[in-house]
């Protein structure tokens, strides 16, 4: 069992919580080195310094990386309006770059809302910020509501 199926008894805003507390981050959250700033039912934001293994051929962040800190964030959100023994997981994405961050030093600040939460679908919206404030990318999202007996 892995360590998000051992939470799945507490609330979302718990989970979150617990996920971040842990030493343990794995996948995508150990690549990508997210760190979560704020949450709140309904909204997270989190902060990601541009990396080298992140960047394209051409030296900026790779559209790919954008829209899965985007995703990442969406999800977060989505989680921390969840009851005990729920989880999500998206169905679709759709995202919009706006404009090319290619300084390595750069950090972005990624904020995730949830738009709608459904009984069985949730509407979400990610806008990923330079450090200037300015918009790179805008991103939204739909996610599908499981139970602990279909994850």
């Amino acid at each position: 069992m892995n360590q998000p199926d051992m939470m799945l008894h507490l609330p979302g805003m718990e989970r979150l919580a617990a996920i971040e507390a842990s030493c343990q981050h794995s996948g995508m959250v150990e690549n990508l080195g997210l760190i979560l700033d704020s949450a709140e039912p309904g909204k997270v934001t989190y902060h990601y310094q541009l990396k080298a293994r992140h960047v394209n051929h051409i030296g900026s962040l790779h559209g790919g990386i954008a829209a899965t800190l985007a995703d990442s964030a969406m999800a977060a959100a989505a989680l921390t309006t969840l009851p005990p023994n729920e989880w999500i997981t998206m169905t679709d994405l759709s995202i919009k770059f706006i404009r090319a961050v290619f300084a390595l030093d750069e950090t972005l600040t990624i904020e995730g809302r949830v738009d709608h939460a459904g009984k069985r679908m949730f509407a979400t919206n990610s806008v990923i910020l330079n450090s200037e404030g300015k918009i790179v990318a805008r991103a939204m999202a739909n996610a599908i509501r499981l139970k602990k007996d279909r994850c």
